[in-house]
């Protein structure tokens, strides 16, 4: 499910870097990388020499990746979008940076729009994970994956993908608002007890240790919470499909995007 994945580079991209990357997408078990490159109407960089974008092939390459170059042109957000869903790709990669001190990591406009836009999984990768492939000493094994469901048709398309990573800890989180009554807060406790049961059920022969809770609360806080809590590695969200002219992401899922120390595998 992740063989093929979409990796957008710039000018400037450093091929130790890039090979990083490709050793943790191989780890989670892509064998193909489509390195993309937009070039911006007006760029300083618009026909000029573009050997750099072979020599990153050639790094991927050394790690057993199938590797192909593409180019699009104008906007850049929408030309990955149009660039993932022509090539086929399994999920589109992309790493944050951090601004300048700040410790909290920061998304800008072009992946806000990349995340608004994609129809395909957008894999978020931000620093603090130990993802496989980062150092020597991690292995998939070790990952812990954070599953915030509503049990709502979004979330039950994470699923198979959740099947796909795998790791050493899946911990399925539940948010909700409380009950009128303690008659009704208890019915309700004990019916998404049971649909998380049947969750762990369905997780449990592809990780190590599978566990589950339900929280009081406001869905985002307490998301975030509860990854720092257990040091999630990966925090796997659905994203609703958007009314007329409502906010495409989602105000919940924009919220543990944007704010999450932990990286984003974020299903549309």
């Amino acid at each position: 499910m992740f063989e093929k994945t979409l990796i957008p580079v710039s000018y400037g991209e450093r091929p130790e870097e890039l090979k990083k990357i490709g050793k943790i997408l191989k780890n989670l078990g892509s064998t193909s990388i489509c390195l993309f490159h937009v070039i911006e109407a007006g760029s300083l960089f618009r026909g000029s020499d573009i050997s750099w974008l072979t020599i990153l092939k050639e790094t991927l390459e050394e790690l057993g990746l199938d590797v192909e170059v593409k180019m699009g042109a104008d906007h850049i957000a929408s030309s990955i979008v149009e660039a993932a869903l022509h090539e086929g790709a399994d999920e589109i990669y992309m790493k944050t940076k951090r601004r300048w001190q700040i410790g909290t990591m920061l998304l800008g406009s072009i992946s806000r729009d990349l995340l608004r836009l994609s129809d395909i999984p957008v894999f978020v990768h931000k620093v603090r994970p130990r993802l496989p492939g980062d150092e020597e000493v991690i292995t998939r094994e070790d990952l812990i994956i954070l599953y915030a469901t509503d049990f709502g048709e979004a979330s039950v398309r994470t699923i198979p993908y959740l099947m796909e990573f795998q790791g050493g800890w899946c911990h399925i989180l539940h948010v909700r608002g409380r009950m009128a009554d303690p008659f009704a807060e208890e019915i309700e406790k004990r019916r998404l007890h049971e649909k998380l049961l049947a969750v762990e059920e369905e997780l449990r022969p592809y990780y190590g240790r599978v566990t589950s809770e339900q929280m009081v609360g406001d869905p985002s806080s307490e998301v975030l919470h509860v990854s720092d809590q257990i040091n999630a590695d990966v925090i796997v969200l659905g994203r609703k499909k958007p009314a007329f002219f409502s906010a495409p992401m989602g105000e919940t899922a924009e919220r543990i995007v944007t704010s999450s120390r932990a990286s984003i595998f974020l299903v549309p």
